[in-house]
């Protein structure tokens, strides 16, 4: 059975100071995202390469177009084909510097349309589709083409790719019978947008989706959401006074469940940890860990 990594966030640079702030015993490896240029990712790769321990990529690799996603479900061709040549790119540049995963949204654009809660935060008219714009047929059809794609580029590029599950709407079958179909491809839950998702669409079961995701699930991106009234902040830490307060979300019990579902997916702390202190910092790390060996498998331990 393979060991369990808890990784920290290391968006837009790297530094080893900013390492020795933000990590300890039990972190293993760094999610990466936005970088300046190639000679930066090389630094990220051969530090981890001297330390032992691993990165994966979140796109975009490089952030010198901005923070831009690729549409790997648009109705257009073009721009799907666009979405394609990104995604070869990227897959290409993760490979060549060691990445572990590269990892990239779906569906995304998000897919949903009224009746939902209209949190500011969620993305607006232009950018989503709605089911007028996307058919459940079309979104089926366009998320077979992606999958056998990214099977396709996963094997020829030696590079593992996952997807982190965006706002679907009413599509939920049709996005988890993607996973199911093409079992190549990983599945990255956010407990956040887990979240919000049960709150801002009726009818949604966090828990039946995690009980038909969990043999999917590659990587958690970890934290929390505090709901105010009719706006939400995200990427909270995720503290243990959260646990029962109805105001925060259910980051932990999420964990928890999926943790007694799969032993072997890794954690990324996807949280602003500028907001706590380093004692809760480590709390966090160190309860994080004793949950999943607790639920079964081994965390890392460097």
């Amino acid at each position: 059975m393979n060991p369990r990594r808890l990784q920290i966030g290391m968006w837009d640079y790297f530094t080893e100071d900013r390492w020795d702030d933000l990590a300890d015993k039990f972190i293993s490896g760094m999610e990466i995202c936005s970088f300046s240029n190639r000679e930066a990712l090389l630094q990220v790769s051969e530090f981890c390469c001297s330390q032992r321990i691993a990165f994966g990529v979140h796109a975009p690799i490089l952030g010198d177009a901005g923070y831009r996603l690729p549409l790997v479900n648009a109705p257009e061709t073009g721009i799907f084909q666009e979405a394609l040549e990104q995604i070869s790119t990227e897959v290409q540049l993760a490979s060549s510097v060691g990445a572990d995963y590269m990892l990239f949204h779906y569906p995304f654009y998000p897919v949903f349309q009224e009746p939902f809660t209209p949190y500011p935060r969620l993305p607006d008219s232009g950018h989503r589709y709605s089911y007028n714009q996307m058919s459940k047929t079309k979104f089926r059809d366009i998320s077979k083409t992606l999958f056998e794609f990214l099977c396709e580029l996963q094997l020829r590029s030696g590079q593992r790719i996952v997807l982190e599950h965006d706002f679907f709407g009413d599509y939920e079958d049709v996005f988890m019978d993607s996973f199911h179909d093409y079992p190549d491809i990983g599945f990255v839950l956010d407990t956040a947008r887990l979240d919000i998702t049960r709150r801002a669409f009726h009818g949604f079961d966090p828990y039946h989706f995690l009980d038909r995701m969990a043999s999917r699930v590659y990587l958690v991106h970890y934290s929390n959401v505090l709901y105010d009234e009719d706006k939400f902040t995200h990427h909270l830490p995720v503290l243990p006074e959260h646990d029962h307060n109805v105001n925060y979300g259910d980051a932990y019990a999420y964990l928890r469940y999926l943790a007694d579902r799969n032993s072997q997916f890794h954690v990324t702390f996807e949280h602003k940890a500028s907001l706590i202190t380093r004692q809760q910092l480590h709390q966090i790390y160190s309860r994080t860990a004793l949950l999943l060996e607790e639920q079964g498998g081994h965390v890392l331990i460097r």
